[in-house]
C-alpha cells in the first residue's frame, strides 16, 4: 500500500538515519585508529639519537628561520654532522704563531670549508660574518687557524681583560668534546676576539655550571694555556674605513685538556669539535645546530679524526665533502696584534699593535645580526 508523503518522510527520518549514523561512527573509529598507529606525528617519527634528544619536529626546532624539517632535507632527516680528517705535522715542520697562515703546513692543512647558517646548514652569504677554519696537530699542540670575513670589526674590551664576554661583539669560537661521544659531558670552550683577548672555560654538562645571565659560564678558572695572534684586515672599532675581516692563529697544548681520556690523541682517535665566526651572540658554524639547542650542543659538533704523518687511518688534509676553497688572505697584510702566550690561570691577552690606540672600554657592540640559536 502506498503511504502518504507525510508518512514516508517520518519513516525515513526514524529509520534511514540509523545506517548513516552507524557509518559515520565506524568511519570515525577507523580514523582514530589510524592516528593512534602514527605515533604522534613528527615527534614520533624523530630518528633515534642520544639520550634526551630533542624531537626533530618543526615545533621543537623552529625557533629560527629555516630550522626544523627544512633545515635537514625534504624527507625531514637531520643533516649529518660534519667530519674532518686532520694530518699530524711532519717532523721538522714549523708553525709560527703570528696571525699569518702562510707556512707550507697551513697550506696543506685540513680545512672546514665555508661556515654555514647554524639553523639551515646551508651557506648563507647574507650573514655579516663568514669564515672557515684550518687544523693541524702534533704531540704537543692542537693548531687552529681562522679566516674571518667581517665588514665591521668590533672589539671595545679593556686590553688585558680576563675572560671578557667576547661573544657579545666579534670573536671566533672553538668547542671541544675530547671523548667524541657528543654527550656534553666535560667539554671545553675557547674564544679569541680581534683584540687577541681570550675567553676560555670548561663545562661539566650542557651549559653547566652557569652562574646566571651574566655568568660565570662554566669553570672560568680553567685556562687553555694557549698562544695566539691576530691579523686585522681593517681597523678595529673604526667605521671610517673599510674592514674586510681578520685572521686568528692559535696553538693549544694538549696538556690543558685534563678531562680527556687521552691527550695527545693517537692516529685514529676522534674528538668532537665545532668552530664558529661570531658577531653579537650569533654567527656561522662549521657543523650546524639545526635548532637542537644553542652553540654548546655537543651532539651537533663535527667529528675530527686525527691522522698520522704517513696518513694512518685517513688521508692528508682530508676535508669535509662540502668543503670549499679557502677565503683568500690579503697579500702583504701586516699582523696588527703581537703573538700572545696565555699562561695557566686566568686568560691573558696580547698587547695592541705598536703605535695603535688601545680600544676604548666604552666602545659598545654593533648589533647587526643575531643568529638563532644564540651562543648564550
Amino acid at each position: 500500500m502506498r503511504r502518504p508523503c507525510s508518512q514516508r518522510r517520518s519513516f525515513d527520518g526514524a529509520h534511514g538515519a540509523r545506517p548513516r549514523a552507524l557509518a559515520l561512527v565506524m568511519l570515525g573509529a577507523a580514523f582514530a585508529a589510524s592516528c593512534s598507529r602514527g605515533g604522534g606525528g613528527e615527534q614520533g617519527a624523530a630518528p633515534a639519537g642520544s639520550a634526551g634528544r630533542a624531537p626533530a619536529s618543526s615545533a621543537s626546532a623552529g625557533a629560527g628561520a629555516g630550522a626544523g624539517r627544512s633545515a635537514a632535507d625534504p624527507r625531514g632527516r637531520p643533516a649529518a654532522v660534519k667530519e674532518l680528517s686532520v694530518r699530524k705535522l711532519a717532523p721538522g715542520a714549523a708553525v709560527t704563531i703570528d696571525g699569518r697562515l702562510d707556512e707550507p703546513a697551513w697550506q696543506a692543512a685540513a680545512r672546514t670549508g665555508p661556515f654555514v647558517n647554524v639553523g639551515t646548514g646551508r651557506e648563507d652569504r647574507s650573514l655579516p660574518t663568514q669564515g672557515e677554519a684550518r687544523l693541524l696537530w702534533d704531540d704537543a699542540f692542537l693548531y687552529v687557524g681562522f679566516d674571518v670575513s667581517d665588514q665591521t670589526i668590533t672589539g671595545g674590551f679593556p686590553q688585558g681583560a680576563s675572560d671578557p664576554h667576547l661573544w657579545e661583539r666579534d670573536t671566533v669560537e672553538v668547542m671541544i668534546d675530547p671523548d667524541g661521544d657528543g654527550d656534553n659531558k666535560d667539554y671545553y670552550e675557547i674564544q679569541i676576539g680581534p683584540q687577541n683577548l681570550v675567553f676560555d672555560s670548561q663545562f661539566d654538562d650542557y651549559n653547566a655550571p652557569k652562574g646566571g645571565p651574566n655568568g660565570p659560564f662554566g669553570h672560568q678558572a680553567w685556562s687553555a694555556g694557549l698562544a695566539s695572534a691576530v691579523e686585522l684586515r681593517g681597523t678595529i672599532d673604526d667605521d671610517s674605513d673599510e674592514d674586510r675581516g681578520y685572521v686568528v692563529e692559535a696553538k693549544i697544548p694538549w696538556s690543558s685538556f685534563a678531562k680527556a681520556k687521552a691527550a695527545p690523541p693517537s692516529p685514529g682517535d676522534v674528538w668532537r669539535m665545532n668552530f664558529y665566526a661570531m658577531q653579537n651572540n650569533g654567527g656561522a658554524a662549521w657543523s650546524p645546530i639545526l635548532g637542537e639547542g644553542n652553540f654548546h650542543r655537543a651532539r651537533r659538533f663535527g667529528r675530527v679524526r686525527f691522522v698520522g704523518v704517513g696518513g694512518e687511518t685517513g688521508g692528508a688534509g682530508a676535508s669535509t665533502s662540502d668543503a670549499g676553497a679557502a677565503p683568500a688572505r690579503d697579500a702583504g697584510a701586516a699582523p696588527v696584534n703581537a703573538p700572545s702566550a696565555a699562561p695557566p690561570g686566568p686568560s691573558s691577552a696580547a698587547g695592541a699593535r705598536p703605535g695603535a690606540a688601545v680600544p676604548s672600554a666604552s666602545a659598545g657592540p654593533k648589533p647587526v645580526y643575531r643568529a638563532d640559536p644564540p651562543d648564550r
